[in-house]
């Protein structure tokens, strides 16, 4: 990516958190108002301070009961606002996180398993946590501290110009220093921040990918490459977070060094004013202990938020890198697509892919109850994808009224079928309350009564994160699931791949003979004529066409 395409983007997605900024503004203005009223009453709480010492060190006077119970009051009052101003800034930090979650998980209810698919676990992990979390600090921390970093400046000169004009210009100068060197430190840090969460997204997908295939690790000897592999990308990974950290050590020491130079130079007046070494900067004929003193105060307030902000800063390029990924999920358009049930008639159309792109033209298709339809076609042409736009998960484009299936009505078989670490009675009811003799009569008609009686447990034997299940038993105990829930379409996606052929023949003719009355649509390849299917879909140069025909999927993989 070139440096003008990152500008660009780094445009976009700025603008595209301003946007999103909007929806907890209200709440944004009460942390900041909540941090403004601590500041005026710090303010107070310093005045009443030097004015102490002035009557304490040069009126030789104790200080008064209305002083002391004023500055008792401030303080309190400066304690009481800013405990509010956290109080706030939680609520909105939470307000933050739901909204976003709920988003996603609104989005994920609408597309299932066509959103899953395009991102890995890892990453969909990465949005719910670090992506959000990034967006959280960015609206509670970074945004109210722009505000609250120009606002308790303008209150500190307003307050010491009356005593200084000398004071207020230098610490007036000096200020624009400090957020010109944080844009120049932070130039670079949204890119880096944005390659930090890919790295660690793709290093967390490799190593589950790698941990699900341990077995053929050890069986091909791969054990050593593979640790020196990952030991090399940690010591990548480890050089991506050291250089992030260095960019936010460095904006903030840039900021520290001089909010110390700014103030130094208001302490050499302040001590030469009072020395009577200068005559000029000041109103009066001279600076009193008071004034002094309190002017001395203010200024590392005046710096104090600037400096926060420094801190803050690298929120800011932290959201932008989080926004590079979510912005195109988050804003995904909604599916107005009616759902209803068979007989399913479909005009023409192209299924969509979610950036725009057609992946596959469908010609006027009908769908009849008790069908079964062999779908084949080219590893990547839009097998998959087409089910999915059958279930109203993708985005389809045509000039008539488009319909999908009802997925309540819908079973989703896949070549690796989920297993739930819940008990086998868990993962046949799916939380649907069914009697035992029925789960034990799915199990005995695929096959896997044996098995069942070879379990501590019986039914309740807990299947754990390694479920002691081959990949064929594994297939066999997820049909037995589909036929308990009893749903009327299925939805087979080469169900009998990585199979041997002894497993995928068996598997073949259990799927038919379960599901001989119910409607089928079957991804396979490898086909051969049969009676079980009545018509046959098949996908070339990216057109589905419709066929009659009898195959069957006794070799299909």
């Amino acid at each position: 990516m070139t440096v003008a395409e990152q500008a660009r983007d780094k445009r976009e997605l700025a603008g595209w958190l301003r946007a999103e900024g909007r929806q907890v503004r209200r709440a944004i203005a009460g942390v900041v108002g909540l941090s403004m009223v601590a500041s005026v009453a710090q303010v107070v709480a310093l005045f009443l301070l030097a004015t102490i010492a002035q009557r304490w060190v040069i009126d030789s006077q104790p200080a008064s009961p209305a002083l002391l119970v004023g500055l008792g009051t401030a303080l309190l009052l400066q304690l009481l606002f800013q405990r509010l101003r956290e109080w706030q800034r939680s609520r909105l930090a939470d307000g933050v996180q739901a909204h976003y979650q709920q988003a996603l998980l609104k989005q994920l209810e609408a597309r299932s398993l066509a959103l899953i698919r395009d991102y890995s676990v890892p990453t969909w992990q990465s949005f719910l946590t670090r992506r959000v979390g990034a967006l959280q600090l960015y609206f509670c921390d970074y945004v109210p501290q722009t505000l609250v970093a120009v606002l308790v400046p303008l209150l500190v000169l307003v307050v010491v110009f009356p005593f200084s004009w000398l004071v207020a210009l230098t610490l007036l100068v000096t200020a624009p220093l400090v957020p010109l060197f944080m844009w120049l430190v932070g130039m670079g840090a949204a890119v880096a921040h944005r390659e930090h969460f890919l790295a660690i997204e793709r290093l967390a997908s490799l190593f589950l990918d790698r941990l699900r295939a341990r077995q053929l690790l050890q069986v091909f000897n791969r054990v050593e490459a593979e640790r020196a592999f990952f030991s090399d990308a940690s010591a990548d990974l480890k050089r991506r977070t050291m250089k992030v950290v260095s960019l936010a050590f460095l904006s903030s020491s840039v900021l520290d060094f001089f909010a110390t130079l700014s103030i130094a130079l208001v302490a050499v007046f302040v001590g030469f004013s009072l020395l009577g070494e200068i005559g000029f900067g000041h109103w009066s004929s001279g600076l009193n202990l008071r004034d002094g003193l309190f002017m001395l105060l203010l200024a590392p307030m005046f710096f104090s938020e600037l400096r926060l902000l420094g801190r803050h800063y690298h929120s800011k390029a932290e959201a932008q890198g989080a926004a590079d990924a979510l912005q195109p999920v988050l804003d995904l358009p909604p599916l107005d697509i009616t759902a209803r049930a068979l007989p399913l008639s479909l005009p023409k159309l192209s299924v969509m892919a979610p950036g725009g792109g057609e992946i596959l033209a469908v010609p006027a298709l009908t769908l009849q109850r008790g069908e079964h339809v062999l779908l084949s076609g080219p590893s990547g042409s839009g097998k998959t994808s087409l089910l999915e736009a059958l279930l109203g998960l993708r985005p389809m484009h045509s000039d008539g009224e488009l319909h999908c299936l009802d997925r309540r009505e819908v079973a989703w078989l896949d070549q690796s079928p989920p297993v739930l670490p819940g008990s086998i009675a868990d993962n046949l009811s799916l939380a649907k309350p069914l009697p035992e003799a029925q789960m034990r009569a799915a199990l005995r008609e695929v096959g896997l009564d044996e098995w069942l009686a070879q379990q501590p447990d019986g039914l309740q034997t807990a299947m754990g994160d390694y479920p002691p299940l081959s990949g064929g038993q594994r297939q066999r105990l997820a049909i037995a699931r589909l036929v308990l829930q009893e749903a009327q379409i299925v939805f087979l996606d080469e169900p009998t791949a990585h199979l041997a052929p002894a497993q995928r023949e068996a598997i073949s003719q259990l799927l038919q003979r379960q599901l001989a009355d119910r409607t089928v649509i079957w991804i396979a390849h490898g086909q051969s004529p049969s009676q079980f299917f009545t018509r046959q879909w098949q996908i070339i140069d990216g057109r589905l066409h419709d066929q009659p025909g009898s195959t069957e999927v006794g070799n299909a993989h």
